[in-house]
């Protein structure tokens, strides 16, 4: 397969790495569906040429909201998910509450994991596929 005919799904593009992964691969060829969680960002990958969709990873409606047209738009054809939507949670642990803590979960571990549960048939089905699992280099900072 021909990076033209590959095509991806990359979450969290409103900037840093899903962005400048979109743009990248977007200029080797590959059919990116760019994905942020606010309207206003998916407006301005839009206005940049990029195939945007609106995806928040702790919505289990907007999770399928975005693969359906993905998946419509591709014949049910995907070559690769980027996990990369996540947010980070700064602070002393004896400051940051549980409530906290498992709302970041619910974006950062489980809505992941809705995601490439909706994924993983279409690739089986297919016979390939790839599903990359990002993580910041803040993970080695503190």
């Amino acid at each position: 397969m021909s990076a033209q005919q590959k095509t991806i799904l990359i979450t969290g593009c409103s900037s840093g790495i899903g962005l400048c992964t979109a743009h990248h691969l977007k200029q080797h060829g590959y059919r990116v569906f760019a994905t942020a969680r606010n309207e206003k960002n998916v407006n301005r990958l839009l206005a940049d040429g990029l195939e945007a969709l609106q995806l928040d990873l702790q919505d289990s409606e907007s999770i399928q909201l975005a693969v359906e047209p993905v998946l419509t738009r591709t014949n049910d054809q995907l070559y690769a998910l980027f996990n990369n939507g996540a947010y980070g949670q700064p602070g002393a642990v004896e400051d940051i509450t549980t409530d906290v803590l498992r709302t970041q979960f619910e974006t950062n571990l489980f809505g992941w994991h809705e995601l490439t549960r909706h994924i993983i048939p279409v690739m089986r089905k297919q016979g390939e596929g790839r599903i990359i699992q990002n993580s910041s280099v803040l993970d080695f900072m503190y």
